[in-house]
C-alpha cells in the first residue's frame, strides 16, 4: 500500500479546473496557499492554450483541507474525493492532471483505481449471478 511522501502531507494542493471537456482536477506542491494558486494559474493557461483570467478555476484546498473534509477511511484517498453524502464518496478524481513529479501521488491514484475496478468487477458478478 502507498503511503503520500511527507512532501505531499505538508505541501499538496489541489484545484478543480472545468475545461471545456469537463472538470479536471489538479494537483501540484506548493509552499502556500497564494503560490498554489499562482502556479495553477500560470501552468494550466499554458496547457490551455489561454489566458489565465479566462480560465475557470475553482476549489483550492490544501492536503489539509482534504483530508478535514473527507469521508474516506483512508485519510489520504481523501485528496481524489471530489463528492460525497454522508459518510459515503460518490464521486472520485477522475481526470487527474499531476503538476508534480512526486510518485507516491500516482502510486496512491493508481491503488484507487485498482480499487474502484476490483468493486465494478465485484457489482457486475453480482448482478449476473456469480
Amino acid at each position: 500500500m502507498t503511503m503520500l511522501s511527507h512532501d505531499c502531507r505538508v505541501s499538496l494542493y489541489r484545484i478543480i479546473w472545468e475545461s471545456g471537456q469537463g472538470s479536471v482536477q489538479a494537483f501540484a506542491l506548493e509552499s502556500t496557499r497564494d503560490a498554489a494558486r499562482r502556479f495553477f494559474e500560470a501552468a494550466i493557461a499554458l496547457i490551455a492554450g489561454r489566458p489565465a483570467v479566462d480560465l475557470k478555476l475553482r476549489n483550492l484546498y490544501s492536503y489539509r483541507d482534504l483530508v478535514d473534509n473527507g469521508v474516506s477511511e483512508d485519510e489520504e484517498l481523501r485528496v481524489f474525493e471530489i463528492g460525497s453524502r454522508g459518510d459515503i464518496v460518490t464521486a472520485w478524481a477522475a481526470k487527474p492532471l499531476f503538476l508534480t513529479t512526486d510518485p507516491t501521488l500516482v502510486g496512491k491514484w493508481a491503488e484507487l483505481q485498482a480499487e474502484l475496478a476490483a468493486l465494478a468487477a465485484q457489482e457486475a458478478i453480482r448482478r449476473v449471478g456469480g
